[in-house]
């Protein structure tokens, strides 16, 4: 190994060095690029030599090589910003964006995102946001005897959004009105003595039913019940109605009657779902028929509720609480549930109900929805067949339900989770009920819950509120889907990558979920600049997910994530590199000094 071999060893340092300096220049430069990821240089010795020596045979090194450059990955720090669709990820995850016009996929940190005129959410470079949509339709449909509206699993997923990601784009600009299809109460009954307002010695479970007037200006008097819930629910045009909920006390014991088979210390409330008599819809009797477009029609021989004594009526039920004031139990009749004409046959697909709706055998055991809720129907424009929650049409093809779009569930803080079509134990009718309070053979009537069974006890149903004892009837909460039509007017986007969009109408409602991607081995990705990576054989396939779930970081909008360089460090990798460069370049004159002297003897 002679002097030439020498300088080339050094030369092999100062080109090792001077890349080394390119990597730290280009950290530098990036220091201020969002969602920048540094890099490092690591050397290694490149070449070694056979040579001898007085101990035997030895190497000789022959200079440096660069052996690898390495990503740094590590969290930048975050700069707050005044655009909500600036977004950071706090956590492992990369936004994946997608190139106009083409499949082009690429993943970037950062996030300085925003809506374009057709409402898309691009970078500067127009790429498109990938994302999941957020499916916000309900439907109701019947299976075996009961109703479908949502889902049973208490587990809440960490995924809103649905289906294959996709260009995130604000299209529900105009939010169409949305009937209501859930109401929920919870209510503070009163449980003191004298709290039943009113009283019917024939049907003691039924005195408000038979209180309620639909043909009377004011069908129920203030002084017919202890407690009373309003709350506004749509129909399908988005117009607001007023549902009402009545609430009275049923005294266990009378002079003319007393109620047995109840725990010490229970206490019995009659509910009445009401809207206003005028508008209800509800129509009975009469045949149906088909228009040319297939949907059913009344041949004008059916009768309304309206002017009728039950017109307003959409259910009743009762409600039990413990002695501790806990609800444990419940019953809830509807008309027309049973889905049979008033001779007692199973009504056809071309059949509306004609059970006679003052009549307490007209109300049966309503139906229940998947979530274990009773179900009513709320008819307010008059369609045909959708009277009863049991009410088909065919139309000479498979009997499906009109019914299912109109029908609302009521949460009154009781769930059935057997997912039973029919409750337990409950009374066939309303009538069914007041016949077993009738007259037994030694006064007063009785009413045995112990032995008739009026109540939907079952060990699979729980509670979901709570009905706490208190000297006033107050309602404590309430709720109700459905609105009117909206226009979209601002948006924001949470920790868990849902954008949510905020209606004129008052909504707010998820419309999309950011995707988030990460990789087996991000040393592998392939920068393509413009902060932006691609995936490579060696980083592995993307494996997606959403923000704050299985190992993905979460989403901070306003915020963008800053580049990770250290400027401490650089500045002593400057410094080292730069030693090193001269070193060798020293040793590459000193070299060159010696072949002089070489050359020199020669002469």
């Amino acid at each position: 190994m002679g002097l030439s071999a020498s300088m080339w060893t050094s030369v092999s340092g100062l080109i090792a060095h001077g890349n080394k300096m390119n990597v730290v220049g280009n950290n530098l430069a990036n220091v201020s690029t969002i969602g920048f990821k540094s890099q490092r240089m690591d050397f290694n010795d490149y070449l070694y030599l056979g040579a001898g020596s007085a101990s035997g045979p030895t190497q000789i090194g022959a200079g440096v090589n660069t052996y690898a450059v390495l990503g740094d990955f590590s969290q930048g720090s975050f700069e707050s910003t005044n655009s909500g669709s600036d977004l950071a990820i706090d956590g492992n995850g990369y936004f994946k964006v997608r190139k106009p016009n083409s499949d082009e996929m690429y993943y970037t940190r950062a996030g300085d995102f925003y809506f374009d005129k057709d409402r898309q959410l691009i970078n500067p470079q127009g790429l498109r946001v990938q994302g999941w949509r957020v499916d916000n339709s309900t439907n109701l449909t019947f299976n075996r005897g009961a109703t479908s509206l949502g889902s049973l699993s208490s587990a809440e997923s960490s995924y809103v959004g649905s289906g294959t990601p996709t260009d995130i784009v604000l299209d529900m600009w105009n939010l169409p009105p949305k009937q209501t299809q859930s109401v929920s109460f919870t209510m503070g009954l009163s449980t003191d003595a004298g709290s039943d307002r009113t009283t019917n010695p024939d049907n003691p479970m039924s005195a408000l039913w038979n209180q309620w007037d639909g043909t009377a200006e004011t069908p129920l008097a203030s002084t017919a019940y202890t407690g009373k819930s309003d709350i506004d629910i749509y129909d399908q045009g988005g117009t607001k109605h007023t549902l009402s909920v009545y609430y009275d006390q049923v005294a266990l014991k009378s002079d003319d009657y007393e109620i047995k088979g109840l725990p010490s210390g229970y206490t019995v409330y009659e509910y009445l779902v009401t809207i206003p008599p005028s508008e209800d819809n509800r129509t009975y009797g009469g045949t149906v028929t088909y228009d040319a477009k297939g949907n059913p029609v009344l041949d004008g021989n059916e009768q309304t509720f309206a002017g009728t004594k039950q017109a307003g009526v959409l259910m009743t039920g009762h409600l039990i609480f413990n002695e501790s004031g806990q609800l444990v139990n419940q019953t809830a009749y509807t008309y027309g549930a049973n889905g049979k004409d008033a001779a007692g046959n199973d009504l056809t697909a071309d059949k509306p109900c004609d059970q006679d709706p003052t009549q307490m055998s007209s109300w049966q055991p309503t139906k229940i929805s998947s979530n274990g809720l009773p179900v009513f129907t709320a008819n307010f424009d008059g369609k045909p067949l959708v009277n009863s929650v049991s009410e088909m049409a065919a139309n000479g093809g498979t009997p499906y339900s009109v019914a299912e779009n109109y029908i609302i569930e009521l949460d009154l803080g009781l769930r059935n989770t057997s997912n039973n079509p029919a409750w337990d134990n409950m009374a066939t009718s309303l009538a069914d009920l007041a016949t077993q309070a009738g007259a037994q053979p030694n006064d007063p009537k009785t009413l045995d819950f112990g032995t008739k069974g009026a109540t939907m006890s079952s060990p699979n149903r729980e509670t979901n509120a709570s009905f706490l004892k208190q000297g006033k009837s107050v309602v404590q909460d309430s709720d109700a889907d459905g609105y009117s039509a909206g226009i979209l007017s601002t948006y924001q986007i949470d920790e868990n990558g849902i954008v949510y969009g905020s209606y004129d109408n008052g909504e707010t409602m998820a419309l999309w979920q950011l995707l988030l991607c990460d990789f087996d081995s991000p040393q592998g990705l392939y920068r393509e600049g413009g902060n932006l990576f691609s995936e490579t054989k060696k980083s592995g396939k993307a494996r997606q997910g959403v923000p704050n779930d299985a190992g993905f970081g979460s989403t901070t909008a306003y915020n963008i994530e800053q580049s990770n360089v250290d400027m401490t460090r650089e500045f002593v990798q400057m410094i080292t590199t730069q030693r090193g460069f001269q070193a060798n370049s020293k040793g590459i004159t000193t070299v060159d000094t010696m072949l002089e002297t070489v050359i020199s003897m020669k002469r």
